[in-house]
């Protein structure tokens, strides 16, 4: 029997006591892209009962995932202030360069 879309997910085991995540997969691109990208190899294979691969569990280091952070807001006068550090801090960098 075929899954449906619902049925078909990743799911992250992430808690604080243990120092690596835990990855269930049911989504084919997620398999590739953790064993052809990262060369991780499955814990455990989960298949039907005609043989057809129906999940992948996988175990990574914490360090290894990271979320996504949101975009900073920057007033223009912070923003200016930013480049004008950036610029005298190259400025310094070329001067030290030629001494």
């Amino acid at each position: 029997m075929a899954l449906t879309l619902y049925e078909i997910e990743t799911t992250i085991n992430w808690n604080m006591l243990e120092s690596e995540l835990h990855i269930y997969t049911r989504m084919k691109p997620v398999m590739r892209h953790m064993e052809q990208k990262l060369g991780i190899k499955p814990d455990k294979i989960h298949k039907d009962k005609f043989g057809n691969v129906q999940g992948k569990e996988y175990t990574i280091p914490k360090s290894w995932l990271r979320l996504p952070q949101k975009p900073r807001q920057l007033s223009e006068e912070t923003r200016k202030a930013m480049a004008d550090r950036m610029s005298a801090l190259g400025k310094n960098r070329q001067q030290a360069k030629h001494k």
